[in-house]
């Protein structure tokens, strides 16, 4: 209670003040307009000089609004006037369009194509993409500023052409995810050489995933998947006989060559023992016909030898015989088979029978005559 009256003495001692009054003072002093002209510096300033970031996955453009032109700014702060001129920043990074929604009319819906046979293929996508940061003014100038290119190119062009190439295979074709990825490849190429060049947009990949078929067809589809695996067991089964067939032949032919190493090996050790053995025969035949050839040859020699004393000692008994023939051909040779029969006849014996006593003639037959005379002819 005590603080209430003091609140209220208090109260009722302050002047009061007349607010009319004050404002006529303050208009009537200078201070005033320093004031004013501060606060409308201050709010100008404000209002047009503004402050634009650029991060390092980000590129930077400043556009003069009044000429049009652009600026590429690079990362860092940027101090510009937002009455005469326009900031935007764009994503330089690696960026992913997911278009595998399988609700159709979504954006991101999987792609629908018309196969050439007519049939109906949903085939989900996924894109990555960047902008070339010294392509950005392209960028802007073909999209506009903001993520429009995103929807323009990377997703509706994408669309396109990919739908163009894709639905130039069957239904059957489409089946084969080498016959796709041939068309993808085809597709991205084609969008690249318009939008790198011309828009500076680069498709990093496209991605297909599995696609997605109607009903009917998917039924064939899972027929003709176990159809396709019999028949690749069937071809495993095929393969793993061969292979084991092939092993056989592999073991066969390295047990042949092992018996025929073996055999030639044998063979080569007795074509060598033979070759010594024949080495041996054809140094002893040469020793033993060195040894006949030099002893036939010294035998020859010998023979020679004695032939040569036996001939010249022939050849002197022959001039001595000439000799004596020579010489027992005239008279002295008469002489001399006188001279041999006289010495035969000294000591023959005369006995004798005398046949007739008569004088008239009788026959003496001398009994040793043939004797005596071949033993003079000797």
């Amino acid at each position: 209670m005590n603080a209430n009256l003091n609140f209220t003495q208090n109260q009722q001692s302050a002047p009061e003040i007349d607010l009319p009054v004050l404002l006529k003072k303050v208009f009537r002093g200078s201070s005033f307009w320093i004031i004013a002209a501060f606060v409308l510096i201050l709010l100008f300033v404000l209002t047009s000089f503004r402050l634009g970031r650029v991060s390092g996955e980000q590129v930077g453009v400043l556009l003069h609004k009044r000429t049009g032109k652009m600026t590429v700014l690079n990362t860092g702060v940027t101090v510009y006037n937002g009455i005469t001129n326009s900031f935007y920043v764009l994503d330089k990074t690696l960026q992913t369009l997911d278009m595998t929604d399988s609700a159709p009319g979504t954006p991101n819906s999987e792609l629908k194509i018309k196969t050439i046979d007519g049939s109906d293929v949903y085939v989900p996508l996924i894109v990555q993409f960047k902008i070339q940061p010294d392509q950005v003014i392209d960028v802007i100038n073909t999209s506009g500023p903001g993520d429009e290119y995103k929807e323009k190119w990377a997703r509706d062009y994408v669309r396109s052409i990919c739908r163009n190439n894709l639905g130039e295979l069957s239904t059957e074709e489409f089946y084969d995810s080498a016959k796709r990825q041939g068309k993808i490849a085809n597709a991205k190429k084609m969008i690249n050489d318009k939008l790198t060049k011309k828009f500076g947009i680069t498709i990093d990949s496209i991605v297909p995933q599995k696609p997605r078929f109607y009903k009917e067809y998917e039924e064939m589809i899972k027929k003709k998947k176990l159809a396709d695996q019999a028949v690749l067991e069937e071809k495993s089964k095929a393969n793993a006989a061969k292979q084991r067939q092939h092993t056989e032949v592999v073991q066969t032919t390295n047990k042949k060559n092992v018996v025929v190493e073996q055999f030639e090996g044998k063979m080569s050790e007795k074509v060598i023992a033979s070759e010594a053995q024949g080495e041996k025969v054809r140094k002893a035949a040469e020793a033993y016909f060195d040894k006949i050839t030099i002893g036939a040859e010294a035998r020859l020699y010998e023979s020679q030898k004695k032939a040569g004393a036996i001939l010249a000692a022939k050849q002197a008994e022959a001039e001595g015989i000439e000799a004596m023939k020579k010489a027992l051909e005239g008279e002295g040779g008469i002489n001399m088979v006188k001279l041999e029969y006289a010495k035969k006849l000294k000591d023959i014996k005369f006995t004798g029978r005398p046949y007739a006593i008569d004088p008239g003639v009788s026959k003496f037959e001398h009994l040793r005559l043939q004797e005596n005379a071949a033993n003079v002819a000797k």
